[in-house]
């Protein structure tokens, strides 16, 4: 099956045009969390700045360099390789000697800060995202303003950024041949193939609630397709139907045991604030964790990427 993986914006305007990721410092990313870190344990935490450096790969080396296993090294998000970052990961040294930080060699990776703490640090622990972000040779910028004043009066649509489905949507495509038993997957692959799934399926439903206006005001959001638990509204008749549409990823989904949860149809950004110069958008905002800063830009524009595209 084909994915389509265009999603319609909020906004009735004409959307403004620009290119994102000309270099690495285009796309800044900032961990926001304030951990209070005992001094002392058997672990350690690293407050590390990395450019053009995948997350997973970074881990890998600090575990190496650490003479850890890499299930030892914790770390709170992904953060997007093409970006420069500066996030926590945490290292399980027990007994062994702490190395001397300072000769970690890596390029284009920066250890700022190593503090002693009891505990690992764990995936989705850190409370929001920072971003600022540059988009330039920008055009078609009538709508450009009062569009931004309507997201930071009411928040754009929660999608999930197209990098959840891998390039081309190749995590949802390779996913269903992998639910219909046509291809084995990793434990590693397997969990992006049922993430991309529901993700997929809650971005067709926040579609839906965009085109028939309800995305602001629908209080329980869009589903995360699942098996029915305690706590969370069930879904829909429409919902179903939606889901019915896609026989392999609900197959995938229910035969793995995911539990039904539910996200936001909207979100607010937090601090934001923009600046205009020539051709040049200057954007800064904060968002909470798992939310997509590209998600904020479509909504603001047709873009296209430079970095890491091709």
């Amino acid at each position: 099956m084909t994915f389509d993986l265009t999603f319609p914006r909020a906004s009735q305007s004409a959307p403004a045009t620009g290119k994102i990721k000309t270099q690495v410092d285009d796309f800044y990313v900032e961990e926001l969390m304030d951990p209070e870190l005992s001094g002392e344990g058997e672990h350690v935490w690293l407050w590390v700045e990395k450019s053009g450096q995948n997350t997973e790969y970074v881990a890998g080396q600090i575990a190496q360099f650490a003479n850890v296993k890499k299930m030892d090294v914790g770390l709170s998000g992904l953060k997007d390789r093409w970006a420069k970052t500066q996030q926590w990961f945490s290292v399980y040294l027990g007994a062994k000697t702490e190395p001397d930080w300072a000769t970690f060699d890596l390029e284009h990776v920066s250890i700022l800060k190593h503090i002693r703490h009891s505990k690992k640090l764990r995936r989705g622990e850190h409370d929001a995202n920072r971003f600022r972000i540059v988009v330039r040779e920008l055009d078609h910028v009538d709508n450009l303003e009062s569009d931004l004043n309507i997201i930071k009066e009411q928040g754009f649509p929660n999608y999930y950024g197209l990098q959840r489905f891998g390039f081309q949507g190749a995590n949802l495509e390779r996913g269903e041949r992998y639910f219909e038993g046509e291809i084995k997957a990793s434990r590693s692959q397997r969990s992006f193939y049922l993430s991309a799934a529901r993700s997929f399926l809650f971005n067709l439903n926040l579609a839906e609630a965009i085109k028939s206006g309800v995305w602001l005001s629908a209080p329980i959001g869009g589903p995360l397709y699942g098996d029915q638990q305690d706590g969370v509204i069930p879904i829909s008749e429409a919902e179903k139907q939606l889901l019915d549409n896609y026989p392999s990823l609900a197959k995938g989904i229910h035969k793995n045991r995911l539990k039904l949860d539910r996200r936001a149809f909207s979100v607010m950004p937090s601090n934001l604030s923009w600046e205009i110069t020539g051709d040049t958008l200057m954007l800064e905002f904060d968002l909470p964790s798992g939310i997509f800063a590209t998600s904020l830009l479509s909504e603001l524009m047709e873009f296209s990427v430079v970095l890491g595209e091709s």
